[in-house]
């Protein structure tokens, strides 16, 4: 039986796809996926695939905590950085630029996270290569992952699925010399997200309120005011300059979390509480 998703998780936050439920697996044979000319006119993924493509003979410039992530002195194999840049593309294909994740916002307001053999075949390596080169990455602080297993029941067969949450952090792009370019990325991507979000729920509200008009024309009863008081709080205009209260907690959450990764979730929940409060 399919583990339900945490009542607390807000639908268009990366962690609410790692309990989603099971899409259809597709297969890999068809086209790879490349940038578009929409994100291309965008400086940060021009950027970032330049600098991404020719890691091999900048290595020793950028990412310096990839050069010896093996916590010795024995120097990173070039083949690492080989696979770093047959996959930067497929990786930037698949960036949320609002939450730095691997994945996307599907039309109902859920966040998808994206295969792994997916961005595999794009990359055209092995699902075992592409795995390793992120547990490296994970290893030299530049992306963080959070894994979750959930049961589905598939043609009577009872399977494990494990879904993996894929995050790059701000030092990866700090360490590209990336960091100017992602921070403006970064905030219109949020303010679009932002924008979308509600209207969605303006679409939601519209949706609900059709049928309670239908059943009572006159919106007479108790029933229908309390439906209208709720619908008057759902769409009330949102400020564009943050992102919704439970997407700012969470990717506070995961920072502090990278940070402090001794602290238990009830610390880091109080040290989340008193960013949030300061901020307000």
């Amino acid at each position: 039986m399919a583990r339900s998703a945490h009542p607390s998780r807000h639908p268009a936050s990366p962690a609410a796809g790692l309990s989603a439920t099971a899409r259809h697996n597709p297969g890999y044979d068809g086209p790879t996926r490349e940038l578009t000319e929409a994100q291309l006119k965008l400086p940060f993924f021009r950027k970032a695939l330049e600098c991404l493509k020719s890691i091999v003979q900048t290595r020793f410039k950028v990412l310096p905590r990839l050069i010896r992530a093996n916590g010795n002195e024995r120097i990173t194999r070039i083949e690492v950085y080989h696979n770093l840049a047959a996959a930067a593309e497929p990786i930037l294909v698949r960036l949320d630029l609002a939450t730095g994740v691997l994945g996307w916002l599907d039309e109902t307001g859920n966040f998808r996270l994206n295969n792994q053999k997916g961005l595999a075949y794009d990359a055209g390596l092995r699902p075992a290569t592409l795995n390793r080169l992120f547990k490296l990455l994970e290893r030299a602080g530049y992306l963080s992952r959070r894994v979750e297993r959930i049961a589905v029941r598939e043609h009577g067969v009872q399977l494990v699925r494990t879904r993996v949450m894929i995050r790059f952090t701000e030092l990866f792009w700090r360490h590209l010399r990336l960091s100017f370019a992602h921070t403006l990325a970064r905030k219109a991507a949020r303010k679009k997200r932002l924008r979308k979000l509600h209207a969605l729920e303006l679409a939601k509200a519209q949706t609900a309120r059709t049928p309670a008009r239908r059943s009572n024309p006159r919106g007479q009863g108790r029933a229908a005011a309390a439906l209208n008081s709720r619908l008057q709080v759902r769409t009330a205009p949102l400020d564009d300059s943050r992102m919704p209260e439970q997407l700012l907690r969470h990717e506070i959450l995961l920072r502090l979390k990278f940070e402090h990764p001794s602290l238990s979730a009830a610390e880091l929940n109080a040290m989340a509480d008193a960013i949030l409060s300061g901020a307000g």
